[in-house]
């Protein structure tokens, strides 16, 4: 089966259900709804003088008020709104009908009855909220804007490294991760950014490591994000001898407002835009060393072909070993 037959089949499972909880949550609530509306009926009898069919308006203006109350609910919360108030008014209509079913109750003398009238109003209001409270996660996350899951670890590591496991926690809530081992790599990549705190070359090498990437504006983003800050000398002295891009890719510090992501992955430049000694360069900067061989078989798995002889040439010209040829010429 095609993933787009299988993609089509979720939704259509998921408004299977939706239906069915609906017309359960109806079978639920009907009698609750219907003893409240003979209570309503007795109550303007008895006690507010409506005579015959007078008593008529107080359970149909009272339900009627209930039922605008679930669809107020119902509405806001198709569109993703909030419905906090009109949920509200639908728990204060269920224990109003509690109390009258209690009322009612009282006078029929059955501990059954005192027990049922006042807890079916309740139940019908609690397994209303449920559904909506499922129906709006999903008009939500269609919208998309709900936030990803928290990480979750088991008990066990609670239990055996508490502190770890909080700082990890924390990290996950704090930089929107949700793998537990995302959450413990992250606070292990702190811990050895501290431990290197006395020599900031160190710390961008292992950035470098870390990204499987010699772009040293990936690498400042990435210690940034894990609250490491180092100067343009620590960058250069980590940089030196390697070889360098032929222009940034990506700009240095985040523009301000906006958070950086904990593992974001380098934005890669578009190789198709660069002439080939460019491309060139920025092949050795993306694998961190003069290998000519494979910075071209790095550039032939991105769709660009270059010249071999090119890619000694620029070794020759730009590599470590270029000062020596120029000090060879300047010696003859």
């Amino acid at each position: 089966m095609s993933s787009s037959a299988v993609a089509a089949r979720v939704p259509r499972s998921r408004r299977a259900i939706d239906l069915v909880s609906w017309l359960l949550l109806l079978v639920v609530a009907a009698p609750p709804v219907i003893s409240s509306a003979r209570n309503l009926y007795n109550l303007g009898q008895a006690q507010l003088g409506m005579p015959g069919r007078w008593a008529l308006v107080v359970p149909l203006s009272v339900d009627a008020a209930a039922l605008l109350c679930v669809f107020m609910t119902l509405r806001a919360v198709t569109s993703g709104k909030s419905a906090g108030l009109a949920r509200g008014l639908v728990v204060a209509f269920a224990v109003f009908s509690a109390w009258l079913g209690y009322q009612e109750a009282v006078t029929l003398g059955f501990l059954a009855a005192k027990v049922y009238f006042p807890a079916m109003p309740v139940a019908a209001a609690v397994l209303l909220d449920m559904v909506i409270r499922h129906r709006r996660r999903d008009a939500l996350e269609a919208l998309g804007a709900l936030e990803p899951p928290l990480p979750r670890f088991r008990f066990i590591r609670w239990a055996v490294a508490f502190g770890e496991t909080r700082r990890a926690w924390a990290a996950g809530v704090r930089h929107g991760l949700t793998e537990p081992a995302a959450c413990l790599a992250f606070v292990r990549e702190v811990d050895t950014l501290r431990a290197l705190r006395e020599t900031p070359a160190d710390q961008v090498r292992y950035a470098f490591a870390s990204l499987n990437s010699g772009d040293e504006f990936a690498a400042r983003a990435w210690l940034a994000a894990r609250g490491v800050h180092v100067a343009q000398s620590a960058l250069d002295a980590a940089v030196e001898g390697r070889p360098r891009p032929p222009r940034p890719v990506a700009p240095v510090t985040p523009p301000g407002g906006i958070p950086v992501v904990a593992d974001a992955p380098p934005a890669e430049l578009d190789l198709s835009t660069l002439s080939k000694r460019d491309a060139i360069r920025m092949a050795y900067a993306s694998l961190g060393s003069w290998d000519a061989p494979a910075a071209v078989a790095w550039l032939a798995e991105r769709g660009i072909t270059v010249d071999r002889r090119e890619a000694y040439r620029i070794v020759r010209a730009e590599g470590p070993e270029s000062h020596l040829h120029l000090a060879a010429g300047g010696v003859r």
